[in-house]
C-alpha cells in the first residue's frame, strides 16, 4: 500500500473560512498498486480513497476543487 508525504507548497483559502497553511504536511495511503507521485492527482481510480484520506486528515473539501486536489498545491514524496 503506498504512502505518500504530502507537504503544501503556498498557503489556500478555501470556502467557509478553510485555510491550509504553507508548509502543512499529511500522510496519506493510498490502497492501490501502481500509485506513484506522477499519477496521485490524476487517477480516477484512486479519487474516492484521495478524498477520504484528506478527509481523515481534517481537510473537508469538494473533490471539485482542483487548486487543493493537484499536483500544483503540493510537494509529493513516496515512502
Amino acid at each position: 500500500m503506498p504512502t505518500f508525504d504530502l507537504i503544501a507548497k503556498h498557503s489556500a483559502n478555501r470556502i467557509n473560512g478553510f485555510h491550509i497553511e504553507k508548509g502543512t504536511q499529511i500522510t496519506i495511503h493510498i490502497n492501490m498498486m501502481g500509485i506513484t507521485p506522477n499519477n496521485l492527482f490524476g487517477n480516477n481510480r484512486c479519487k474516492d480513497a484521495l478524498v477520504q484520506q484528506f478527509k481523515m486528515n481534517g481537510i473537508d473539501i469538494p473533490p471539485t476543487d482542483a487548486g487543493i486536489y493537484g499536483r500544483g498545491m503540493w510537494d509529493i514524496k513516496m515512502r
